[in-house]
């Protein structure tokens, strides 16, 4: 198996969050599914996450995310490094992250707990939990409170050696800056919130970056990627304008609409149905016809 350590290494890139089709009766389309995933490896990615909140994890019966998971493996297994999310009760995080490494995968990726009473120490025995469960495999936590700082990340690597990169998604560029800052860890910094917050985030030493985009429009953030290594800001500004229309609509409301806008794009472009899961919806005629607006204007076709 390879070490966590070697798997941080590949982490450095644009980690995909596919998001996850259904059939008209619901359930998964494990066909369409396994055929997404080998269009974003063969357009470019190496790091695909499933079961993250682009692939509806809380939308999920824990059958449905060993579906999910196994569809992944098998389509790219061989030709991409595979993470799954965890989360939920501590129970279900570790047997399932436990399941996941009997499965193949290259690491797990552990949901910030839901529970509305979070506390910083509480986080940290959480996460460390479910890591030493797993010592085999690279563990990515998933940072979306800022009550969670540099200590609390440093304290959780001392303890948990496998945790080799962490997903940081608190929509404010100085909390990222100081977390980075004042921990010790010598991690992968994941920028969480996409291609709108990674330059910001590359600034204050992350690598990587998740995004939801690349189900509709991978290349772009590729482009992303090579110009933030480069040092490129004049392309940087000019992806990220690109795009801004399409975050903002993901992002408006709470993030609402956060998958229903990428799986109606993916619709429109033929690549699966638009259909979501409450308590996420389809969106309006209006959003559907700004979908086609932005679509026509990056040139994509179905």
């Amino acid at each position: 198996m390879t070490s966590p350590h070697h798997i941080a290494r590949d982490l450095e890139t644009v980690v995909g969050i596919p998001a996850l089709p259904y059939q008209s009766d619901g359930s998964i389309d494990v066909r369409t599914s396994r055929r997404l995933a080998t269009r974003l490896v063969d357009s470019g990615l190496s790091v695909l996450t499933a079961n993250g909140n682009t692939g509806e994890f809380y939308a999920l019966s824990p059958a449905e995310r060993r579906t999910a998971r196994d569809a992944l493996l098998e389509a790219v297994g061989d030709h991409a490094t595979i993470i799954t999310g965890v989360g939920l009760d501590l129970h279900t995080a570790t047997t399932e992250a436990r399941a996941a490494a009997e499965a193949g995968v290259n690491g797990i990726m552990v949901h910030q707990p839901v529970l509305p009473y979070l506390s910083p120490s509480g986080w940290v025995d959480y996460v460390a939990t479910v890591a030493s469960a797993v010592p085999d495999l690279a563990v990515l936590p998933y940072v979306s409170s800022a009550k969670i700082g540099g200590a609390q990340v440093s304290e959780l690597v001392r303890r948990c050696p496998n945790v080799v990169g962490l997903k940081y998604s608190v929509p404010d560029p100085v909390d990222f800056a100081r977390t980075v800052r004042e921990s010790e860890a010598a991690l992968v910094w994941i920028a969480g919130l996409a291609e709108n917050y990674a330059a910001s985030a590359w600034q204050s030493g992350a690598r990587a970056f998740t995004s939801g985009l690349v189900n509709v429009f991978p290349r772009l953030s590729l482009d992303l990627l090579d110009a933030l290594r480069d040092a490129n800001l004049p392309r940087v500004t000019q992806l990220q304008d690109a795009i801004s229309e399409f975050e903002a609509m993901r992002a408006h409301n709470g993030s609402a609409n956060n998958v229903s806008v990428v799986k109606e794009a993916m619709h429109q472009l033929g690549l699966c149905d638009r259909s979501v899961r409450p308590p996420s919806a389809v969106l309006s005629d209006a959003e559907r016809a700004g979908i086609s607006r932005m679509i026509n204007e990056w040139g994509l076709t179905a």
